[in-house]
């Protein structure tokens, strides 16, 4: 079920009035509407995640008593295992096949019979995170196996995040049957539920065909198409994946739940270090705390430092995707993070430090670094990596002139002046809520009723998967 689809909002419907009404019952409610929502997608595997969710709490819970903690690690081994079968078996024999000729009989059987489960990306880490958290002593296992449930299948966010900590949601199902729930919470819910979809049908969902047309033509991009390629697919990946991000953390809302922020205007970041804090949050932080950190971060020396930080972006590339060209993106943003940490110690000499504190140094530095992001979405996207070389040599010969010529890029400009609008309505929310409010009932209806037609409208168009649901 799609978040803007009519099923979707029938289900939703259907639990928010007996949720918000039956205040004791709402984690078994919660509960079934999770299994019930997971299930009714054909990718949805129900009993495996059921299986590795009993079977994570089980061992989370024998992990604490004497003598026993060594079970931590079958914890995450069968949790690996899981997520390495199902996302990165037939990329282990494409390439087993490519390096040593050797092919498995049994191979092109495997090939078919393997369908990637919905969000097991997504669980998985929240699995692995959990019993890490448990062992560090981070956080304390709760014995409700229902509300362990609940936690990693909490259907707003379970396919394509935000990825939560125990830590996180489980205090707040502690307190959700006394949890009073406003018209103020329905109201901003629908609100952020709103944008998502602003950014989902409209913008996105249109982005889409542009994007496939420009790299279907594949080599024969020239080097002004290559870059209309990379911007749109920018705005598109962007819009549709905080799109499910707002529109989750509006339903969270709704029923009285704060899932944690995944994006903070991302193509405003002037350096890697801001724009991993700003893309992605709760991944960034994952791969940061358990990977980097797990790894020695920046405890153990400099040259381990720029290790540990290239291991960290490989892993988070690889994550995204069993393909080769997904490496190479993670391994490019390591690069630019060890950059960037190298600049770092010119800041010793203060006039170079006062320059970087100005503030037309940093709109030069967000300009430049939203190139360097766009040009790595083409390794991200790119079919293959000679692919993305062809157009990573072309768009270094284009001519600014034609670039700005070119038909798309007004379409560019303005997707970009989107975002910085994005970024002022999220900074200055409650100022613009209050003054929104003053304005005449009947203004503020009718902008209400131009929207929503708006989304009908564009909802009668082609419909598309987030793009995040293949992760």
């Amino acid at each position: 079920m799609f978040f803007y689809s009519p099923n979707f909002i029938v289900f939703f419907l259907i639990l928010l009035v007996p949720y918000l009404l039956l205040k004791k019952q709402r984690l078994w409610l919660l509960a079934a509407a999770n299994a019930l929502f997971y299930a009714a997608h054909p990718e949805g595997y129900l009993v495996l995640f059921g299986v590795m969710a009993a079977v994570t709490f089980g061992l989370v819970h024998l992990m604490t008593l004497p003598r026993w903690r060594w079970v931590f690690w079958i914890g995450i081994v069968l949790n690996v295992l899981n997520l390495a079968f199902f996302k990165y078996t037939l990329f282990l024999l494409d390439n087993l096949k490519l390096w040593t000729g050797f092919q498995l009989a049994a191979a092109s059987s495997l090939a078919e019979s393997i369908v990637l489960p919905l969000g097991i990306s997504f669980y998985t880490f929240e699995f692995i995170s959990y019993l890490i958290d448990v062992r560090r002593g981070d956080s304390k296992p709760t014995r409700s196996f229902v509300k362990f449930w609940v936690f990693v299948s909490m259907f707003p966010h379970l396919i394509a995040g935000p990825i939560m900590r125990g830590e996180e949601l489980i205090p707040q199902l502690d307190k959700l049957a006394d949890k009073r729930i406003t018209w103020n919470d329905i109201r901003y819910g629908v609100y952020l539920f709103a944008i998502g979809m602003i950014k989902k049908v409209i913008i996105a969902d249109q982005l889409s065909p542009i994007v496939k047309e420009l790299f279907d033509k594949g080599s024969a991009l020239t080097g002004t198409e290559s870059w209309m390629a990379a911007y749109t697919f920018s705005f598109y990946i962007y819009n549709d994946f905080s799109a499910y991000t707002d529109m989750a953390i509006g339903l969270g809302i709704m029923m009285g739940v704060r899932f944690a922020d995944n994006f903070k205007s991302p193509y405003l970041s002037g350096s890697p270090t801001e724009f991993w804090r700003r893309w992605h949050i709760t991944l960034s932080r994952w791969i940061r705390d358990y990977i980097y950190i797990g790894l020695g971060g920046n405890r153990k020396g400099t040259l381990r430092l720029y290790f540990n930080l290239m291991i960290a972006m490989l892993i988070s590339g690889l994550w995204h995707g069993a393909m080769w060209t997904f490496v190479v993106w993670g391994g490019v943003h390591g690069l630019l993070q060890v950059i960037h940490r190298l600049s770092l110690s010119l800041n010793r000499w203060r006039w170079i430090a006062a320059i970087r504190e100005h503030g037309i140094y940093r709109i030069i530095t967000i300009v430049v670094f939203f190139h360097i992001v766009t040009w790595t979405w083409v390794f991200f996207h790119a079919p293959s990596i000679d692919m993305a070389l062809v157009m990573t040599w072309k768009m270094m010969h284009a001519h600014p002139d034609n670039i700005v010529s070119h038909p798309l890029f007004p379409l560019v400009a303005c997707l970009f002046a989107i975002h910085v609008l994005e970024f002022l309505l999220r900074k200055y929310e409650g100022q613009i809520g209050r003054a929104w409010r003053r304005v005449p009932f009947p203004l503020r209806s009718a902008v209400y009723l131009i929207v929503t037609l708006s989304l009908i409208y564009y909802l009668q168009g082609g419909k598309y998967e987030f793009i995040y649901f293949q992760f």
